[in-house]
């Protein structure tokens, strides 16, 4: 029996299977994060109506969507799209852990909650959030927080201590790229340590 009959004899084509197969990654990440359909929807800007239509296989996963996914929930298109993969990905570490590495940069900022929200562009609910362990940290708000406060994301997003301080932001290496000279003393102390 072939998966490539029509539509119209009741059975799936290809690009219909992998519509399917998208609808239920989405469900997988949702539950795997322990979000409710309203909240899954409005981190990417979609209502509860829209996510469950999804879920139950009434509206497809947009491109726009697919994107939209990835960026806040930090997984790549190719577990959300591919046919054969395994269930939601293995998140490095807890969203609690992630949290109480939210806490302590937090503190040891020196802001206020309102303050530090603000520099990283965020509000101080998901604050909140995300230091409590409801909602999970985000790659992209770790990058916030490592350009604006120069706290590594590797160190929030997975205890990395090594990059906890001095982080190898997309700053810096905007800045070295406009600094050759100091880029030429970096790579100079790089070979020092290699040996060569």
């Amino acid at each position: 029996m072939s998966n490539k009959v029509s539509i119209k004899n009741g059975s799936k084509n290809e690009e219909t299977i992998k519509k399917e197969y998208k609808k239920d990654k989405v469900r997988q990440l949702r539950e795997k994060l322990g979000l409710r359909r309203t909240e899954f929807g409005a981190k990417i800007g979609y209502t509860y109506q829209q996510i469950n239509r999804v879920e139950e296989g009434i509206l497809p996963v947009s491109e726009e969507m697919a994107d939209k996914i990835c960026s806040e929930y930090g997984v790549s298109r190719e577990w959300l799209s591919e046919e054969k993969g395994a269930g939601p990905p293995e998140f490095e570490e807890s969203t609690r852990e992630r949290g109480k590495r939210l806490r302590m940069a937090y503190e040891e900022s020196g802001y206020s909650q309102r303050e530090f929200a603000r520099r990283t562009h965020t509000s101080v609910a998901l604050l909140n959030d995300v230091i409590s362990g409801r909602t999970r940290m985000t790659i992209r708000y770790a990058q916030k927080i490592e350009e604006t406060l120069g706290v590594g994301a590797d160190w929030l997003l997975y205890g990395d201590e090594a990059a906890k301080k001095y982080p190898c932001s997309e700053s810096m290496i905007k800045f070295l790229k406009g600094n050759p000279d100091i880029r030429e003393e970096v790579w100079k102390k790089m070979k020092e340590r290699e040996g060569g």
